[in-house]
């Protein structure tokens, strides 16, 4: 009779096992090009569960994990729901970084009790919205004004040498000026918003009332130099963040 019950206890303990539903889950592939549609490898890839985290490298739920040689990167066990991607390649040897930083790739992960595989192209080039900022707010001082017709370089004006332009990663921008003001009587100071139009070399930079103030075309801009046209000037900035 101790074997009969024994044996039934092991019976219900399978059955019970057999009957557990495990956990849908999915697997993302995320596929990396550049703008030219070569397959990029050792390119960064991170997965945030939201915009707000897309925005501000946080709410991370994997990686960032580095795409092989074959241009993929790998996200496993993911839960059902919608992700976005952020994917970052740094050329050290030209100085350049290509990403996706100007758009918001997102996708919708399926899962299923044995496994869904997604997958995702991603398209990365060359962007000055990352060189030019950074989370913790990437800081630009004035360094030279150079007429676009003739070339002739000149000195910083007097009133903008302790000026510094600051851009923020998730769009925001504050002008800081120490002491002294181009125009009497009024502080330079302001903080707002920035963000790129028609083709994305082109920011518009508005104050905390959505009054415009500058509009820069951004010639180029690096990890340690940024140059934007503004009106009759070319004006070239060095990065002076700590």
């Amino acid at each position: 009779m101790r074997y009969i019950k024994a044996f039934l206890f092991f019976l219900v303990i399978a059955f019970s096992l057999q009957c557990e539903v495990p956990n849908p889950y999915g697997d993302l592939y995320v596929l990396i090009r550049d703008e030219s549609g070569n397959l990029v490898e050792n390119c960064s890839v991170t997965l945030y569960g939201s915009y707000e985290g897309f925005i501000n490298e946080t709410d991370t739920i994997q990686g960032p994990n580095v795409t092989d040689e074959n241009g993929r990167a790998f996200f496993l066990n993911l839960s059902e729901g919608t992700y976005y991607i952020a994917a970052k390649y740094i050329n050290e040897s030209e100085n350049v970084e290509k990403n996706n930083l100007l758009v918001a790739t997102q996708t919708d992960v399926q899962a299923s009790e044995i496994g869904f595989r997604n997958s995702i192209t991603v398209i990365i080039w060359d962007s000055f919205i990352g060189n030019m900022s950074s989370t913790e707010g990437k800081r630009w001082a004035y360094s030279q004004f150079i007429d676009v017709t003739t070339g002739v370089s000149r000195p910083v004006p007097d009133c903008l040498q302790d000026d510094e332009l600051v851009f923020f990663r998730n769009g925001q921008f504050e002008y800081v000026s120490q002491e002294l003001n181009c125009d009497e009587g009024v502080d330079d100071n302001f903080t707002g918003t920035f963000a790129p139009v028609s083709n994305g070399s082109f920011i518009l930079i508005k104050d905390s009332l959505e009054q415009t103030r500058y509009g820069l075309y951004i010639v180029s801009a690096t990890q340690t130099q940024m140059i934007a046209q503004y009106g009759p000037d070319f004006i070239v900035y060095d990065n002076v963040s700590n």
